[in-house]
């Protein structure tokens, strides 16, 4: 049901007097957003920011603050909406509200439909991991169409609360306690110093309408509870409890991020050799340091041969650091995805996924060509830069666009490689390969299958996944090189 806030006409006033008698006020709401803009470099002059839109309070004021403050940085701005096809017919009435909201705005819409439900059960996932997934790929599909360097959400300091205490429950470490990162490009999150409460009186005073998600209020969700049941308990000892929790969070990202980077020097030195499937470290140089340290090489070790740290416990951590400091010359420990074992003053942490070979590398064309052994069908096309080609998607298909003459062609499709690296769409820089695809969620099973298009320098394109910065559209574009490609069986 559409829930929309009417409030009386006030005054008008001046910003300073309206500020002064009512605290979130456009006024005050600009300047603590820009302030949270700014505080993380979320932004830059002249950016195209895709702004996720589903229709509920948060996204609907993101819209609102984003179009008052696009003349200050000079923004370009697009919605974006994705139905998830969970709710039936309300689902369908949120589309067609994002879809006036825009048009009121008068900004580009970028929608679309896909079945969550069916890609959960497809994939074994549960449903709110697979409506995670299936909306991220689709903003960076979109955003890489759009040319935009940023993708703005709408979570709230309340999120980051929520996040936290449920990490919290779980028993989380340190990574669990940092919460919503307000930065994650090209993701931003520009509402996360504000609370829910000032962006629900905020949508009230300027009298904005938006929809309202009734599972949002099922108690049965262990977020909910902790939204509707526990923190309110917890406010009752500290009113500012979320701004409380927010300062927490941001002490506690800082310092992780401090870790990690401090953890880098002890990494080189506890490493031996790290090969495909394997790696090997010294075990009397883990058991000689700090706790946190040895926990630390550990997952580090851990997330280097698995791809990530799915599945793995603390009881798992504590299992191997009781392997490296006992006296035992042998043992072994069978974890999630691989093998830890001693062998002699080594720990040696072995693969146990089954690991396909690399692909043979094929030739790309112009113009429609299958290639069966990736499982899909591409097709390219040269043609002059128009500004709008979203149109250019056909039925089932997807689709990028590259600037033609920053490419060396010919084209090639190919598997990864050791030492890869890739520039994707939003960052300046280049990281490596596996970290993107990590980052990205792509399951370790599909990371060597991974089809990337490669120019005579470069990944060019990482199919299914993002465009290379380094072929991006952008103001001095003259010609375009539309790339389509489909899954075939």
């Amino acid at each position: 049901s559409c829930m929309c806030s009417i409030s009386q006409s006030k005054p008008r006033a001046t910003c300073v007097d309206f500020a002064r008698v009512w605290p979130h006020n456009r006024y005050v709401m600009l300047k603590k957003v820009r302030a949270t803009i700014d505080s993380y470099s979320m932004l830059r002059q002249g950016d195209v920011v895709l702004i996720a839109v589903s229709g509920g309070v948060d996204s609907v004021v993101l819209l609102d603050l984003l179009t008052h403050l696009a003349a200050d940085y000079n923004l370009k701005l697009v919605v974006a909406h994705l139905d998830h096809r969970l709710r039936g017919d309300e689902s369908r009435a949120d589309a067609r509200f994002v879809r006036q909201l825009a048009l009121q705005h008068g900004l580009q819409l970028v929608s679309d439909s896909r079945d969550v439900r069916a890609l959960a059960q497809q994939k074994r996932m549960g449903i709110e991991e697979a409506a995670r997934a299936v909306r991220l790929r689709f903003l960076r599909e979109t955003a890489t169409r759009v040319g935009a360097t940023n993708i703005a959400l709408g979570h709230n300091a309340n999120d980051l609360a929520e996040t936290m205490l449920f990490n919290l429950i779980r028993g989380a470490g340190v990574a669990g306690l940092v919460g919503i990162r307000p930065v994650n490009l090209p993701l931003i999150r520009p509402l996360i110093d504000t609370t829910r409460a000032e962006i629900v009186s905020y949508a009230r005073e300027h009298d904005l309408a938006w929809r309202e998600d009734r599972s949002n209020a099922d108690t049965a969700f262990t977020r909910n509870r902790i939204r509707h049941r526990i923190i309110p308990i917890m406010e009752e000892l500290n009113p500012r409890l979320i701004a409380a929790l927010s300062r927490t969070a941001r002490i506690v990202r800082e310092e992780h991020d401090a870790f990690l980077e401090l953890l880098d020097a002890p990494w080189r030195e506890a490493l031996i050799e790290h090969t495909r499937g394997t790696l090997r470290l010294k075990r009397d140089y883990l058991a000689h340091v700090s706790v946190g340290v040895r926990r630390g090489l550990l997952r580090r070790g851990l997330e280097q041969v698995n791809g990530d740290l799915q599945g793995i416990t603390k009881q798992h951590i504590d299992s191997l650091c009781h392997l490296v400091i006992s006296s035992r010359a042998h043992g072994e420990i069978h974890l999630p995805h691989l093998r830890a074992r001693v062998q002699g003053g080594d720990l040696l942490f072995t693969s146990r996924l089954a690991r396909p070979s690399a692909l043979p590398t094929r030739d790309v064309p112009l113009g429609e060509s299958e290639f069966p052994s990736f499982g899909i069908a591409l097709n390219l096309e040269l043609v002059p830069w128009e500004k709008d080609l979203i149109s250019l998607k056909g039925a089932g298909e997807d689709v990028e666009i590259a600037d033609a003459d920053k490419i060396s062609f010919p084209l090639t499709l190919r598997t990864r490689r050791p030492g890869d690296r890739f520039s994707p769409l939003g960052l300046s820089g280049t990281k490596k390969l596996k970290d993107f695809l990590i980052d990205s969620h792509v399951p370790l099973s599909e990371r060597d299958t991974t089809a990337l298009l490669c120019d005579e320098k470069r990944i060019i394109l990482v199919v299914g996944q993002r465009l290379s910065n380094a072929v991006r559209v952008d103001a001095e574009t003259r010609r375009v090189l539309v790339i389509r490609w489909k899954e075939i069986t």
